[in-house]
């Protein structure tokens, strides 16, 4: 598959699996990938993480594992405060609060 094939189907697949899913304490959400071989999503809060974040993540990652066969996933929930534009967006950016 071509990159650009790749990126569509991952966004695509994330789109779909964060149906739902989205929740108050989320400032942003970023997807990053190598090829077929890796996936990494960072749930970024506004919260220090509890157990039902990384439930929410793995219920994410699990819905794309249902699409594309990745070798490995990788999954992170931080707590920050810095500004959405300071934080690593990886590949991309799949979700963003709006904030004052």
């Amino acid at each position: 598959m071509e990159n650009t094939e790749i990126r569509v189907k991952i966004l695509l697949s994330i789109q779909r699996a964060l149906l739902g899913m989205i929740y108050s304490s989320i400032r942003a959400i970023a997807v990053g990938f190598e090829k077929t071989e890796k996936l990494k999503v960072i749930y970024y809060l506004d919260k220090k993480p509890t157990e039902d974040d990384y439930d929410s993540i793995s219920e994410v990652t699990t819905e794309v594992l249902a699409d594309i066969d990745f070798s490995e996933v990788e999954e992170k929930c931080i707590f920050t405060l810095e500004p959405i534009s300071k934080l690593d967006k990886l590949n991309s950016w799949v979700y963003m609060r709006k904030e004052l």
